[in-house]
C-alpha cells in the first residue's frame, strides 16, 4: 500500500545534467515517487490479470519506513523534540479520510451487490479496516475453524487489502515511540542519537526477521498478515533512511574531486544498479509465489530491489532508471498511488463476486483498471489532496488530530449503526420464533400451527447473521470442571459450560464442530432437566479416544488424548459423541478408536449418547437459497444412501450394553430422504457441513423423546 507519509520537502534545484540534486536531506526524490507508481501498477496488474501477489506491498512498507525515519532524523539533527503525538495527528489526518470514504463506499457496495450472509462479515472488516486492525481480523478468521468454515466459500473479502494499511498504521504508532525512546536514551547517555537509533532498529530487524522465517515455515497463513513478521521490513527501510543521505553526501564529495571520466563511470554504475533493482522488482511476482512464501527471507528480494533504485538515486544519465521513474506516467501513478491501492481491490472483488466469476477476462480487466484509475484520481483530487494541503488543519497538531478523529467517528458511526440494525432484526425475529419459526417441531405428526403465526415471517437465522449461528457454552470451565495439568494446554480455551443446578449431574459433549452444532438440542434438554453441560469441541477433530493412531492429525490426537484424560478425571454422568463418520464421498464408517473408547467411557458407570454422524450437503444451502430460492429443487439434495442403511456401528453399540444409548437424527435433517434447506421457517444448514444452531435447538423435543425411548435417564 502506498505510503501516506509525504515526500517531505519540495524538489531541489536541477543539476547541470538535468537531474535533481541528490544529496540534500529531505529532498524530493523523483525516483522514489515513480517507484511507488511502478509498485502500485504491479499490484493492480497482478491482482486483476494474474490473481497473484507482486511483492509491491512489501516495497510500500519499506518506502514508508524510509520516509518516516527521514522526518525524525531531521529533527534529531536540529536538536528538536521528537513529538510523537504531533506526528500521529498529521499522519492520520492524511490517512483516515480517504480510508473512511473507501471503507464506507465498499461497505455500501457489499450491501447492494452481495447476498445478506456476507454483510456482517463485511461490517466487521470495515470496522477493522478503519481502526487499522484488519490484519488481526483476517488472522483470526483464517485460523479460526468456525469463521473459516462459514466464510471460506464466499471468496476474498472486499476489505482484505486493508491488512497492509493496518500494519502500516500500527507501525506509524509504534515507530515514533521507538525513535523517541532511542533518542532520549542517547541524549541522556551522551551517545550519538543516530548510532543508538541504528542499533535499536538493527535489533528489531534481527528479531523480527528470525520470527518471520520461523513463523512462515510453521504457520504461513498467520505469518503473512502478522505485524511482527513484517517489522523487519520497516526496520530495513528505516536503516536505509538513516544511512542513505550520508552515503549520498560522501558520494557527491568524492565525485566533485574526481576527474569527469571517473564521475561518468560512477554514473554508469548507478544506471546499472537502478535497472537491476527495477527489473528485480518487476520479476519478483512472476518468479516467486509471494503469497505462499512471504514474508520470510525471500521478502528481501523486493526490498533489495527497491533499495538499489534508491541508492542509485539521480544518475544524471539519459539511460538512468531515474529518467523512467521521473517520467510523467510514473509520476502520475505515484500521485494517485494511495488512492489506487485503496479502490482497486474492492472494485475487483465486488465485480467478480457479483458476476459470479473467479477472474476477469482481458476486456473486463482493462475496464476495471481504467475505472480504478479514475476513482483513485477523484479520491486524490477531492479528498486526499485538499485535506493534506488544508492550511488550517496543518497549522496545529491538535487541528490535524481533530480531523483524524472526526474522520474516524464519521466512518464508524454508519458501520456500527448497520451492525446494530442487523442484530436488532435478528432479535425481533427471535422474539416471535415460537410462533413463526417452529423448525423441526413441524415434523411431529401432532404439530399444529401457532394461531399467531405470521406466514410472511423471515426464516431464522436471518441471512445477515447465519454465518454467526454457532453454538457455544455460556461460561469458561471453572472449579472441578476446569482442565488441569496436561489437559490444560489442549483444552483450557475450548472448555465451556452451561451451568445447571448446584451439584447437578454433568453431561460432556466432546467432538468436532458438527457435534457442536447438534449440541444446541442437548443444551436445551440439559437446561430443562437442570443438568450441567460441558463442551469440549475442536473444529475438524472428532473424539477418537486416547490412542494417537486413530486421530486424523497430530493436533486431533492431542485433543482426543487430553479429552480422554479430562473425562476420566471428571467422571461425568453422561458423554455425547459421534460414533460414526460420514466422509465427503458419502461413505459411512465406524469412528476410529470407538472399539476402545466406548468401553473406557462406560467402565465408570456413566452413559454414552452415541450419535450417528449427520448428513453432509453436496452444496452450500444458504448460498443456493440466496441464488435460487428455498423452493428450488436444486437446493434440496437427496440424502446420502449410506445414511438410509443400518448404522455400521450397530453391533459395536449393542455389545456395550444399556450404558450406550444410540441416537440418530438423520430424518430430522433430511425428512423423507430430502435435505430441504428450510424446515419450519428455520434454515437447516449453516454451510455444507454444519447445522445452524437455531435449527438444532428446535430438535430438542424430538431428541429428548428418542433418548427416553432408547433408555437414557436424566
Amino acid at each position: 500500500m502506498p505510503s501516506p507519509v509525504p515526500d517531505t520537502s519540495s524538489p531541489a534545484r536541477p543539476s547541470v545534467a538535468g537531474g535533481v540534486d541528490s544529496t540534500r536531506a529531505g529532498r524530493f526524490r523523483p525516483e522514489l515517487h515513480g517507484l511507488r507508481g511502478v509498485a502500485i501498477g504491479l499490484v493492480v496488474l497482478y491482482h486483476v490479470f494474474a490473481d497473484r501477489v507482486s511483492g509491491g506491498v512489501d516495497v510500500f512498507l519499506f518506502l514508508s519506513a524510509f520516509l518516516l525515519v527521514g522526518t525524525f532524523t531531521r529533527r534529531i539533527d536540529r536538536g528538536e523534540a521528537m513529538r510523537p503525538a504531533a506526528y500521529w495527528a498529521r499522519t492520520f489526518k492524511r490517512l483516515l479520510p480517504p480510508t473512511a470514504v473507501v471503507a464506507l463506499a465498499t461497505l455500501a457496495g457489499v450491501l447492494l451487490l452481495l447476498p445478506a450472509e456476507r454483510w456482517m462479515t463485511a461490517i466487521t472488516d470495515a470496522i477493522g479496516s478503519l481502526l487499522h486492525v484488519e490484519n488481526w481480523v483476517l488472522i483470526r478468521r483464517g485460523v479460526d475453524y468456525y469463521a473459516a468454515a462459514a466464510t471460506g466459500a464466499d471468496g476474498p473479502s472486499a476489505f482484505q487489502h486493508f491488512w497492509s494499511l493496518s500494519i502500516q498504521g500500527q507501525v506509524f504508532l509504534l515507530w515514533p515511540l521507538l525513535i523517541a525512546a532511542a533518542v532520549l536514551l542517547a541524549r541522556r547517555a551522551g551517545l550519538p542519537a543516530r548510532g543508538v537509533l541504528a542499533a535499536v532498529l538493527a535489533v528489531v530487524l534481527l528479531a523480527s526477521f528470525a520470527w518471520s522465517v520461523h513463523s512462515t515455515a510453521t504457520q504461513q497463513e498467520i505469518a503473512y498478515f502478522d505485524t511482527r513478521t513484517r517489522l523487519w521490513e520497516f526496520a530495513a527501510g528505516s536503516l536505509l533512511g538513516l544511512a542513505l543521505p550520508r552515503w549520498e553526501a560522501r558520494r557527491e564529495r568524492r565525485e566533485s574531486r574526481r576527474h569527469r571520466a571517473a564521475t561518468g563511470r560512477g554514473a554508469v554504475a548507478r544506471v546499472a544498479m537502478g535497472w537491476i533493482g527495477l527489473i528485480g522488482l518487476v520479476s519478483c511476482g512472476l518468479l516467486v509465489d509471494v503469497q505462499g512464501a512471504f514474508p520470510s527471507w525471500i521478502a528481501a528480494w523486493p526490498l533489495a530491489a527497491a533499495a538499489m533504485v534508491l541508492i542509485a538515486g539521480t544518475s544524471g544519465h539519459r539511460l538512468g532508471v531515474d529518467r523512467l521513474l521521473s517520467a510523467r506516467p510514473a509520476r502520475a501513478l505515484g500521485d494517485i498511488s494511495y488512492g489506487l491501492y485503496l479502490v482497486h481491490w474492492p472494485l475487483l472483488t465486488l465485480y467478480l463476486a457479483h458476476a459470479g466469476t473467479e477472474r476477469a477476462d482481458p476486456v473486463e480487466g482493462a475496464v476495471l483498471i481504467l475505472a480504478a484509475v479514475l476513482l483513485a484520481w477523484l479520491l486524490t483530487r477531492l479528498v486526499d489532496t485538499p485535506i493534506r494541503r488544508w492550511p488550517w488543519a496543518g497549522a496545529r497538531a491538535w487541528r490535524s488530530g481533530l480531523v483524524a478523529v472526526t474522520s474516524l467517528v464519521l466512518g464508524l458511526a454508519p458501520m456500527l449503526g448497520a451492525q446494530s440494525h442487523l442484530l436488532a432484526e435478528q432479535q425481533d425475529a427471535a422474539a416471535r420464533a415460537v410462533a413463526d419459526n417452529p423448525g423441526a417441531r413441524v415434523l411431529d405428526p401432532d404439530f399444529t400451527v401457532h394461531p399467531d403465526a405470521d406466514p410472511d415471517a423471515e426464516p431464522l437465522p436471518t441471512a445477515a447473521l447465519i454465518t454467526r449461528d454457532w453454538v457455544s457454552g455460556e461460561e469458561d470451565c471453572t472449579g472441578e470442571l476446569a482442565p488441569r495439568g496436561a489437559e490444560r494446554e489442549a483444552l483450557a480455551e475450548m472448555c465451556r459450560v452451561v451451568p445447571g443446578e448446584e451439584g447437578a449431574p454433568v453431561l460432556v459433549s466432546v467432538g468436532n464442530s458438527r457435534l457442536e452444532q447438534f449440541s444446541a438440542a442437548l443444551i436445551e434438554l440439559a437446561r430443562a432437566e437442570g443438568w450441567t453441560l460441558v463442551t469440549l469441541w475442536e473444529g475438524g477433530c472428532p473424539y477418537t479416544g486416547a490412542s494417537a493412531e486413530d486421530a486424523a492429525s497430530p493436533g486431533c490426537a492431542e485433543f482426543s488424548a487430553a479429552a480422554a484424560a479430562y473425562l476420566e478425571r471428571v467422571d461425568p454422568a453422561a458423554v455425547a459423541l459421534h460414533t460414526t463418520f460420514l466422509d465427503r464421498e458419502g461413505a459411512e464408517t465406524i469412528m476410529p478408536g470407538m472399539d476402545r473408547a466406548l468401553p473406557a467411557l462406560t467402565a465408570t458407570g456413566g452413559q454414552v449418547i452415541a450419535l450417528r454422524d449427520l448428513p453432509r450437503m453436496p452444496l452450500d444451502p444458504p448460498g443456493c437459497v440466496a441464488a435460487r430460492g428455498a423452493e428450488d429443487p436444486e437446493c434440496a439434495p437427496a440424502l446420502a444412501p449410506a445414511l438410509a442403511q443400518e448404522r455400521p456401528d450397530a453391533s459395536l453399540l449393542a455389545a456395550q450394553g444399556e450404558a450406550v444409548v444410540p441416537l440418530e437424527v438423520t430424518d430430522l435433517v433430511c425428512p423423507e430422504g430430502t435435505c430441504t434447506p428450510v424446515i419450519g421457517n428455520v434454515v437447516v444448514s449453516l454451510d455444507d457441513d454444519h447445522l445452524t444452531g437455531t435449527y438444532a435447538a428446535t430438535m430438542q423435543d424430538a431428541v429428548g423423546a428418542r433418548l427416553d425411548e432408547a433408555g437414557f435417564t436424566w
